[in-house]
């Protein structure tokens, strides 16, 4: 586990595992990587989605620059993509 990205921890209960996944969307229970058929987790599933896809900032700038410029009430599309499986639209009203 060498880039561990979330994790999460139990405050009180102290029968539930600490849960760490990693950038590569690896799962770790207690440390140990998760496994589906393990006994230990039959009451746990567990279903993680990887994207390439990063915000490195650009659409919060681009946002920042067309507040700029919009008028009150006004609705704007800040970015579009699709793919073959989804279609994303980030828009925000001003």
């Amino acid at each position: 586990m060498a880039d561990p990205w979330i994790t999460i921890k139990p405050l009180r209960r102290k029968n539930i595992p600490e849960i760490i996944i990693d950038k590569a969307g690896q799962v770790f229970i207690d440390g140990e990587p998760y496994r589906e058929n393990d006994p230990r987790y039959r009451n746990l599933s567990v279903n993680i989605e990887t994207h390439n896809k990063f915000n490195t900032g650009e659409e919060t700038a681009k946002m920042l620059a067309l507040q700029k410029e919009a008028e009150k009430g006004q609705t704007i599309t800040v970015s579009e993509s699709k793919d073959k499986n989804k279609s994303e639209q980030t828009t925000i009203k001003f």
